[in-house]
């Protein structure tokens, strides 16, 4: 792999921090975690005070062709996407067109009856009891199980086709069970945001259309939705780790509705997008807020979702954010008035291990606001920590496997408890509640064993088995 390295250089287009050694600092940090993380490359801006204090880019668009990223490089932004997805919703509403609260019966003709009870809302909010990323329902239930469902006719179409109709799409999903009773909990589910896409398609003619309009009314020239055949000049492609060898991401699938995952943006479009959606020109006061504000469950507690967005408290501050499996993250910080985008374009695709996301956070902590939580950290639900009970800890101890294989060991170390997997250790921390706290992350990460102590389950829906 060293080979490699001498691809990850350092293209400066603008210096606008004032400090330069701060900068020099930044460009440091961004060096050594690309080489560490064996990242092509990226793009990065800082905003902070509605300033932008720098715009760089930084390493290769292309490996094969040795072309390097600079700031108008459009990348895919996988689930930052779901913002975009959202916004239309809300603006949908804002128009008279639907409301959150109404049903998705009322959008979707094809909805089974045992979806009734689902409403937009939980849709925006991930707790539709849809199918997520990980699965519940004792390990058997997982995302668009329908394709395992598709008749051979069916599925030569979308071969040949290399694209998911608007049809096929509804049909792989529409077989679907509920994990939980609508409104009960929260999964993440690319599900959810494909069936709001459907919704605007069927409401509007177009979801592709109407997120193109936008754009425009936006000013945002360099966004569009994503299109295999299309060639787009200054895209970046798009790369993972096999090995530890960099290998092309493979996303090939066109999408009719791509509402989960299927926009191409670039740094001064998101900068420009993210200051629309943080006034109230293009959504008014109540629907702008609905994008930043957290979910609610039936039981009235609060979820660390909005609409298309994470919302989680890190140490006394607000963070709104969220990540993209190709490479992409923009974090927001309402009070310190401060925004850090990265576009990078290497993702997760089911081989190795990868983790671009984190030096955003690592940026942050640098320009001085700590993003890590540590033992001050009370949870969005009002939890504090106390004091570690060792019987608590016994029974916690041991090895988890989850049901896409992915290992987690939870052993004691000098007293203290701590959480180990992906290669990253971290100390636990008892909650009020018989929970526990992961420390050290840059978003509120709880587990929470069951009464037979064999089954973890995180906040975000995945769950450990222990072996």
């Amino acid at each position: 792999m060293k080979e490699h390295l001498k691809y990850i250089g350092i293209l400066i287009i603008t210096l606008s921090i004032s400090n330069l050694k701060a900068q020099e600092s930044i460009d440091s940090l961004v060096g050594t975690y690309m080489s560490t993380n064996k990242i092509p490359g990226l793009s990065l801006a800082i905003i902070e005070n509605d300033s932008v204090k720098t715009i760089k880019a930084y390493g290769l668009s292309s490996i094969q062709n040795d072309v390097k990223v600079d700031v108008n490089t459009t990348f895919e932004l996988a689930s930052l996407t779901k913002q975009f997805t959202a916004a239309a919703i809300l603006k949908l509403q804002q128009d008279g067109k639907l409301n959150v609260d109404d049903y998705l019966h009322q959008y979707f003709p094809e909805c089974p009856e045992r979806w009734k009870a689902i409403t937009i809302k939980q849709l925006l909010w991930h707790t539709s009891g849809l199918p997520g990323m990980f699965p519940h329902d004792n390990f058997t239930q997982k995302s668009f199980t329908g394709y395992s469902k598709m008749t051979a006719e069916q599925l030569d179409i979308m071969m040949q086709t290399n694209t998911v109709s608007k049809n096929l799409a509804i049909k792989s999903i529409i077989t679907d069970s509920l994990d939980f009773k609508p409104g009960s909990a929260y999964n993440y589910s690319d599900v959810g945001y494909l069936l709001l896409g459907i919704v605007i398609d069927n409401i509007t003619g177009s979801y592709k259309d109407y997120l193109m309009d936008i754009f425009d009314q936006n000013g945002l020239l360099n966004t569009y939705i994503v299109n295999q055949e299309k060639v787009v000049r200054n895209q970046a492609r798009g790369y993972s780790l096999k090995d530890g060898e960099w290998i092309n991401i493979m996303r090939t699938w066109d999408y009719e509705i791509p509402s989960h995952f299927g926009v191409f943006s670039n740094l001064s479009d998101l900068m420009k997008w993210y200051k629309v959606i943080s006034g109230t020109d293009f959504l008014n006061e109540t629907n702008q807020n609905f994008l930043f504000s957290k979910g609610t469950l039936n039981d009235k507690s609060k979820i660390a979702y909005g609409g298309g967005w994470e919302i989680n408290d890190i140490n006394g501050l607000k963070f709104i954010s969220h990540t993209g499996v190709t490479g992409t993250i923009l974090v927001n910080i309402p009070q310190k008035s401060t925004t850090v985008i990265i576009l990078s374009n290497l993702g997760y695709n089911g081989n190795d291990m990868v983790n671009p996301w984190n030096l955003a956070y690592e940026i942050i902590n640098k320009i001085g606001i700590e993003t890590r939580i540590n033992r001050s950290h009370v949870t969005s639900s009002g939890l504090k920590q106390i004091e570690t009970d060792k019987a608590a800890i016994k029974k916690l101890t041991g090895k988890y496997l989850t049901t896409d294989n992915l290992e987690a060991n939870i052993y004691i170390e000098s007293g203290k408890p701590y959480f180990e997997s992906q290669g990253s250790k971290n100390e636990l921390s008892l909650l009020e509640n018989g929970s526990w706290l992961v420390l050290g992350f840059d978003y509120e990460y709880i587990l929470t064993l069951d009464e037979n102590g064999q089954i973890l389950e995180s906040n975000y829906g995945r769950i450990f088995k222990k072996e």
